[in-house]
């Protein structure tokens, strides 16, 4: 069978390897090059089957390439092009790459789905699915495909800040197992967000981590050993029974226990990473994260990450210059900068090359500026820039913390639900605005201040403030971000701003309503409404409304999850109701597995029934997603003193 041939034209060296790996694992055979001549000289070596472009490339540019590919006479002349930009794609753009031919035009970051997708799409035939020799055994043993190869790669090809601001920006799912020679870890990734991590190391066990930190001394620590031996439970939920600590500390110690397995592969030398996408990590710790992938990359960069490897790249990059992001995607996501940093680095404009910034800078400074060069919120240019009047920056989230594996705190359920509302009554009031009142501008309006107002906006209706939310919530985000995105790119046009200002006159409103972003706003609202009154009491209305949100959006397993319980809260002794109840919250579980909610609700509902067994299960499992979860671990340690007293009742009986 033939193997389809790709050719890969990006100038990041990076990204670039992990496209060449993503495809290689999907049967491709793939050919890297990173500037314009040597795109067009592989292209007449190679003859590819299809070309993954860059817009900005050195020497040529994509268009360029694309200007000199479609003049040959040759065959290969009209190879497919999908072509990447890294900002927001103008019309003058798109106008440009139709006219060359492009069969498709994305803006960087591409979900790596996405990117696949549109690849395979303009290939005449597919290519043959590469398996790694455990997938061939699979297939062998139960004729079911085990899905594409993984990724694979070392820490000297991608070094690990690189790797996760990438996969972030690919929005990929699934494990991703790293390793250094005999330390293994896992992360779960869920759209390119680490949400739980698993680790071999002894030392970040629990028990050992307490006792590191003074928690939990020597006798306490080996009698939880036997007691875990005989079966008794988790470490925590016996410590729990032993009274040595509460719910609320175990929370707060498993907590800062996954985020110190997590920040210490920063401190790694060397290593291997293996991405298995759409794959899960079986046990391991949750981390209950509220910062952004790029605050993560700092933190770590700043507390873990070898200063070798920092001032390497620094030396070898000097002569680059530094600018703010052209994507609107890394530019503003939250990131941990004191105020004195957010003004500072706001301000490059790409005039000062990195030689210069870091002469005579201190450790401190030169590791944010290599963290934010590897988030993506600085980018480097091979040419200087004109000095040009700052425009103030994203604002700074918070202040940094010094030790974040220790300092770094749970989430608060009461900021997520006003995270949410928030943004719904943004959305709505963006549907009823134009685009001057979108971004607070008068009319006229001059091009500083629009950029003001633009950048003042933007950061706050970012989707990595909302990666936490239900996936109705994350949709709703990132169509108030390109409604955002749309209002300033065209007003900043002279000519595109003109159209609209003659649409406005004639009262033409241009606001997008997409009829999935009217049902996602609909349904999120009346779940607010169905929570508040739920935590009301007023159950019988609360479900009208849930009702309502599961009608409006019936994919979103936890507006099924709630509906059920709140069932159940009305008929609490009614057997057939709670039949229905637990077939709403199952039909939540299936379609929001990596939530704990739907869990917990079930294993109250079995508890209910009498069903003690089950509803242990279903608790244990809200621990395994979310072991800082202080309902499920208090049922846990309800269910097991139920269990211990009705021991002691049966062993009086015999022994009258």
């Amino acid at each position: 069978m033939h193997q389809p041939t790709v050719l890969c034209a990006v100038e990041d060296r990076d990204l670039a390897q992990i496209y060449q790996k993503a495809l290689a694992g999907e049967g491709y055979r793939v050919t890297v090059v990173h500037d314009g001549e040597q795109a067009l000289r592989a292209i007449a070596e190679a003859r590819p089957d299809e070309l993954l472009l860059d817009v900005s490339l050195p020497r040529r540019d994509g268009f360029e390439v694309m200007q000199s590919l479609r003049s040959q006479e040759e065959a290969w002349g009209h190879v497919p092009v999908v072509l990447l930009s890294n900002c927001r794609i103008t019309p003058q753009y798109r106008e440009r790459a139709e006219s060359l031919f492009a069969e498709a035009f994305l803006a960087k970051p591409v979900p790596l789905d996405l990117l696949l997708s549109e690849i395979a799409t303009h290939l005449k035939s597919p290519p043959p699915r590469v398996k790694s020799e455990p997938q061939r055994q699979m297939k062998r043993r139960t004729g079911k495909s085990a899905g594409a190869a993984p990724m694979t790669g070392s820490f000297a090809e991608v070094p690990l800040p690189h790797l996760l601001h990438h996969l972030h920006g690919l929005r990929a799912s699934g494990v991703l197992l790293l390793s250094s020679g005999k330390k293994r870890k896992a992360l779960q990734l869920r759209d390119g967000y680490p949400v739980k991590v698993k680790s071999n190391l002894v030392d970040e066990c629990l028990g050992n981590y307490l006792m590191a930190h003074g928690r939990l001394d020597q006798n306490q620590f080996r009698e939880s050993l036997a007691r875990m031996k005989k079966g008794e439970g988790p470490q925590g939920e016996i410590l729990v029974a032993m009274e040595v600590m509460d719910e609320e500390e175990i929370a707060t110690a498993l907590r800062q226990q996954a985020l110190e397995k997590l920040f210490e592969i920063f401190e790694w030398k060397e290593g291997r990473f293996r991405l298995e996408r759409g794959k899960r990590v079986q046990g391991g710790n949750a981390l209950a994260l509220k910062r952004s992938p790029a605050d993560i990359i700092l933190l770590g960069v700043r507390e873990r990450y070898p200063l070798g490897s920092v001032d390497g790249y620094l030396k070898q990059n000097g002569a680059g210059y530094v600018a703010l992001a052209a994507s609107p995607f890394y530019r503003f996501q939250e990131i941990a900068l004191s105020p004195i940093e957010a003004k500072h680095f706001g301000s490059l404009d790409g005039s000062r090359s990195v030689a210069a910034l870091t002469r005579g800078a201190d450790e401190r400074a030169r590791r944010t500026i290599y963290a934010l060069l590897m988030t993506g919120l600085l980018e480097l240019q091979a040419q200087p820039a004109a000095p040009v009047k700052p425009v103030p920056s994203a604002k700074p989230c918070r202040k940094p913390a010094r030790k974040p594996a220790v300092e770094a705190g749970p989430p608060v359920q009461g900021d997520d639900r006003a995270l949410r509302a928030e943004l719904a009554a943004r959305a709505e009031r963006l549907r009823q605005q134009n685009y001057y009142e979108m971004l607070g501008v008068e009319r006229p309006c001059d091009e500083a201040k629009l950029r003001a107002a633009y950048e003042d906006l933007a950061p706050r209706v970012h989707p990595d403030r909302y990666h936490d939310a239900s996936s109705s919530v994350r949709r709703l985000a990132d169509e108030v971000c390109e409604i955002v995105d749309a209002a300033y790119e065209t007003l900043l046009d002279p000519k595109r701003r003109l159209a609209y200002d003659v649409e406005l006159r004639k009262d033409q409103r241009r606001v997008a309503k997409e009829e999935e972003g009217r049902r996602a706003l609909a349904a999120e609202t009346e779940f607010q409404k169905g929570e508040a009154l739920v935590r009301k009491r007023q159950y019988e209305l609360a479900l009208m409304h849930l009702g309502k949100a599961v009608e409006h959006n019936p994919e979103e397993g936890e507006y099924h999850a709630h509906y059920g319980w709140c069932l159940h809260l009305i008929h609490p002794d009614d057997s057939v109701m709670i039949g229905e109840a637990i077939e709403h919250v199952r039909r939540g579980i299936k379609l929001a597995r990596d939530h704990e909610k739907p869990y917990l609700f079930l294993g109250r509902l079995y508890k209910a029934m009498g069903r003690s067994e089950a509803a242990e299960k279903m608790f244990t499992h809200v621990v395994q997603i979310r072991p800082d979860s202080v309902e499920a671990m208090r049922e846990l340690r309800l269910l097991n003193m139920r269990r211990a007293k009705n021991k002691g009742l049966i062993g009086r009986l015999f022994r009258r």
